[in-house]
């Protein structure tokens, strides 16, 4: 038959024929190189599927059926079948992993009687092509890592300070400047520290906190200046609402609050006012109705009145003042006010606190009195409709008149602006309180007729204006007894 062969005689090629051929997989990377033969056996392996006896079965998987050619004709077809036809005895290869350096290359695994040269050599799709070295995805590139290890150059001489270990490529790249440790010597002596003398005088001059302690320290009128204006700055933010304590009483005094102004309040009622009070002995344990004029444009009256009697009558349960509703709706002054002791005035407030034994301050002039111009200082307004007089004979309690001197200098009314938008019926005009000299005059009891009741207007009209010619009575006589407005 000569170098023809029937392909119906030949099983395996006739089953390689009926199936039908499988495309072969996409390379992408590039082909990679064969190596030289080796010198051992093992490179006998690598044998064209030409050179393997037309006899053997092996060497018939690469023969071409039909017509015969040369040998690169033979090479070639067994190329492009390689990767559909199974020779028989060698195992398939295993799945590559994933990744272009598996499916790079097709290798298959020699038997033992092909390393030691004795069977026929396998075709050429099937040989063994030496594994490339592995391909890192583009994400992460192959680097090295190298430490160095240089002397640091603050201190020749001393201990190195490794570089941290960073990649680097076998291509020349521009790499950043190591980073340096600075480690001291063994005989390197630490500076020493400032003297804690030098640091008061450079606080000082900074103004810090030690400007603040060293005017607390400081003697006589300075310290109490700093400590009255420090309580001022609290009593603003008191009377903003974002300072205070958390506790009040039933009429909304706030203790905590009154111990935090307390220096502002002995700095103006012993340095700035100077005040002296005439005839605290009057006032009666058990509760009592002061009935006192009422100046100035802002009603600093009430809160000196009460101070007067903690300091003279430290006997008697802590005062409390009513205040007019204007003084209350006013901003900022009525919640001060309120949180130091002021009470609304009602008749149900004052009846609970002489209950309780309070000395009750009461202003009848109202806002008519703190509403009068300077010019028409020390004149009495009109006492309202006599309400004091109800409330005394219905607890039947006595009634003081009280003369306050000082006040109508001490915050003279300058002026009005419209105050409507603020809930009060104007805006006084005053400067800051002026050192004028306060006297403060508390008078007898006026006497009330036993058995009235306040259903009587008749003997109310009358307590009201004995009451009223007594405190102007006593004006008059603290006026003409006053050397000057400040001096007193």
């Amino acid at each position: 038959m000569g170098s023809r062969r029937v392909l119906g005689n030949d099983p395996f090629q006739r089953g390689a024929a009926e199936r039908p051929p499988v495309p072969p997989a996409p390379v992408e990377t590039p082909p990679v190189p064969r190596s030289p033969p080796e010198p051992t056996g093992k490179g006998q392996a690598r044998t064209q599927a030409t050179s393997s006896p037309r006899g053997s079965k092996r060497g018939a998987s690469a023969a071409v059926p039909g017509k015969s050619g040369g040998a690169a004709e033979r090479r070639t077809s067994a190329r492009k079948r390689s990767a559909a036809v199974e020779t028989p005895g060698t195992p398939a290869s295993p799945p590559s992993p994933s990744g272009d350096a598996g499916r790079a290359r097709t290798v298959a695994p020699l038997t033992e009687s092909a390393r030691s040269g004795s069977a026929p050599a396998v075709p050429l799709a099937a040989s063994v092509v030496p594994e490339p070295p592995p391909v890192a995805p583009a994400s992460a590139p192959a680097t090295r890592t190298t430490e160095r290890a240089e002397p640091a150059t603050g201190s020749p001489g001393g201990p190195t300070a490794p570089v941290p270990a960073g990649p680097v490529r076998d291509a020349p790249a521009a790499t950043s400047a190591p980073t340096l440790s600075w480690t001291p010597l063994p005989d390197a002596v630490a500076p020493f520290p400032e003297e804690p003398a030098s640091r008061p005088a450079a606080e000082a001059a900074g103004g810090g906190g030690t400007l603040a302690e060293v005017l607390r320290e400081a003697p006589g009128l300075l310290a109490e200046a700093w400590s009255a204006l420090e309580a001022a700055l609290r009593a603003l933010r008191a009377g903003l609402g974002t300072a205070g304590g958390e506790q009040l009483d039933v009429y909304g005094r706030d203790a905590r609050l009154s111990e935090a102004v307390a220096p502002l309040v002995d700095f103006l009622y012993s340095r700035w006012f100077r005040v002296e009070v005439e005839g605290a002995a009057h006032v009666p344990a058990g509760g009592a109705l002061l009935v006192a004029n009422h100046a100035g444009a802002l009603p600093l009256d009430g809160p000196i009145l009460h101070e007067a009697l903690r300091r003279e009558r430290p006997d008697l349960p802590d005062s409390r003042w009513l205040a007019e509703d204007q003084v209350f709706y006013a901003p900022l002054l009525g919640t001060l006010f309120n949180r130091l002791g002021a009470v609304r005035a009602s008749p149900d407030s004052a009846t609970r606190l002489l209950a309780e034994g309070r000395p009750v301050l009461i202003f009848p002039e109202g806002i008519q009195g703190i509403g009068k111009p300077f010019r028409e200082r020390y004149r009495l307004q009109r006492f309202g409709r006599g309400g004091f007089v109800k409330l005394a004979l219905r607890t039947r309690r006595p009634i003081l008149p009280v003369a306050i001197m000082g006040a109508e200098e001490t915050l003279p009314l300058l002026g009005k602006l419209p105050g409507g938008f603020l809930g009060v019926p104007y805006l006084p005009v005053t400067p800051v309180p002026l050192p004028a000299k306060w006297r403060i005059r508390i008078g007898e009891a006026i006497d009330v007729p036993a058995g009235a009741k306040e259903t009587d207007l008749s003997v109310v009209e009358s307590v009201v204006d004995a009451t009223r010619n007594t405190i102007e009575h006593m004006l008059r006589e603290l006026l003409g007894a006053r050397g000057g407005v400040f001096l007193g």
